[in-house]
């Protein structure tokens, strides 16, 4: 591999540094607890915010993909979406402080949220997009789990440097000249790194190929990116084993979007952990997903991906039927770090089990597919959540939590079953 080679694919894993950092901070972490616990909202809420944003993504990313495809760019979409996310989520900070009407406050907060998860979102689909162009068949499962144990190593650092404006202090330490400022004032210290650690992406992961159009001579024919986008969907047959993979994918998102939203929110309202406990839980179960990464990147490339895939899922199972069945706090920590494990090993193992269903130059469209399948799940999931925990209310938080969680368990089952089912053991590339 040349030193250009190498260059573009570290700076391609470098964004899986940057954007969980985010991901971690404002869609995990912070926004949450901020809502259903600084704001006494319902997690419905949070739901509302963060459905309507994939609404979105689900009905756009398909299209920008097969425009991406057509003019073989995928990196203005990254770095404009990229910049869109960062700049929204500095004014979710920005902007708290002053409107001082309670439901305007909320109404601009889930705006601005919502704009920048469909960005941070819609990113990911050209993100993804260009895994092929920085790894080979032998090397797409490392480099994958690379990009993701990357990540979950931003995901700490961003959470260790945002830390003191929440709390004044890192990890029980205080930090000189910074005061905390609660949740609300962690929005635009994690806009600030994630636009620090995207440079490199934005300045050395190109596009391929040499025929590429300037973008003053892009024609955006979005009734024809329309029409393949839908030609794509009726012609998955074409392709054995990614309509079922899609829809495998749907059930199995529906869970891990669900579980990213509100596992913060889980562990302050069941377990009883403040934001000094979940910190560190979500830097130890961050931990385990950067081990969970590697791991099954190199399990993906020995035994496949279906089979890596179905390993993941199985887990997710058990481990989530353990913390229905416990509040003894140490072992829901253990379960934490399964949660880590699995999770770097779903996006380490879907991806390429993606990429082997379909033709390379036809990424950017299946991988539009690709976003519309867990995007749609992220539509449902946080929705199915919130309405459980409402009618589950009378309860109490300790039932009403662990019964939301029992619905997730039971999209993971439909989801192994059909993966097991319906996907080719041995999925190839098809060219025709």
């Amino acid at each position: 591999m040349s030193d250009s080679s190498r260059l573009q694919t570290f700076s391609w894993t470098l964004y899986d540094f940057s954007n969980t950092i985010f991901s971690m901070n404002v869609v995990t972490m912070y926004f949450p607890l901020w809502l259903t616990i600084d704001l006494a909202l319902e997690d419905i809420w949070v739901s509302f915010g963060n459905s309507f944003s994939m609404i979105l993504v689900a009905l756009s990313m398909p299209i920008l993909g097969v425009i991406s495809d057509t003019h073989k760019r995928k990196m203005p979409f990254l770095i404009t979406l990229t910049l869109s996310c960062i700049l929204f989520t500095f004014l979710i900070g920005f902007f708290e402080g002053f409107i001082d009407d309670f439901y305007l406050r909320v109404l601009a907060i889930i705006i601005f949220y919502m704009i920048a998860n469909y960005s941070y979102q819609g990113a990911l689909v050209f993100y993804n997009a260009l895994l092929p162009q920085v790894s080979s068949k032998e090397t797409i499962g490392r480099i994958s789990g690379y990009g993701v144990a990357f990540g979950y190593i931003g995901a700490i650092i961003g959470l260790i440097l945002v830390m003191p404006f929440n709390e004044g202090k890192v990890l029980g330490f205080n930090i000189p000249f910074i005061q905390g400022g609660g949740r609300a004032a962690t929005f635009i210290p994690t806009a600030v790194l994630f636009l620090i650690f995207s440079i490199p992406t934005f300045i050395f992961l190109k596009d391929r190929g040499e025929d590429i159009p300037a973008l003053e001579k892009w024609k955006i024919d979005l009734k024809g990116a329309f029409t393949k986008v839908i030609d794509s969907i009726s012609n998955t047959r074409k392709y054995p084993g990614v309509r079922a993979f899609l829809i495998s994918k749907f059930f199995y998102e529906d869970a891990i979007s669900t579980i990213i939203i509100f596992m913060a929110v889980y562990a302050s309202k069941v377990m009883g952990f403040s934001d000094s406990v979940i910190i560190p839980l979500f830097i130890v179960s961050t931990t385990s997903a950067v081990i969970g990464s590697g791991l099954f990147g190199f399990i993906t490339d020995r035994i496949g991906s279906k089979k890596a895939l179905m390993i993941v899922i199985t887990g997710w199972i058990i481990t989530l039927s353990i913390i229905v069945m416990t509040m003894n706090q140490s072992i829901f920590w253990v379960m934490g770090s399964f949660v880590g494990i699995f999770m770097g090993g779903t996006w380490t193992s879907a991806r390429p089990l993606m990429v082997s269903l379909v033709p390379e130059e036809m990424m950017g469209e299946f991988f539009g597919l690709y976003s519309l399948s867990g995007k749609f799940a992220a539509i449902i999931g946080p929705l199915l959540w919130g309405f459980v925990i409402l009618f589950l209310r009378p309860l109490g938080d300790v039932l009403r939590y662990k019964g939301a969680v029992c619905s997730l368990i039971i999209m993971m089952i439909i989801a192994l079953i059909i993966l097991w089912k319906k996907v080719p053991e041995k999925a190839q590339n098809q060219n025709s």
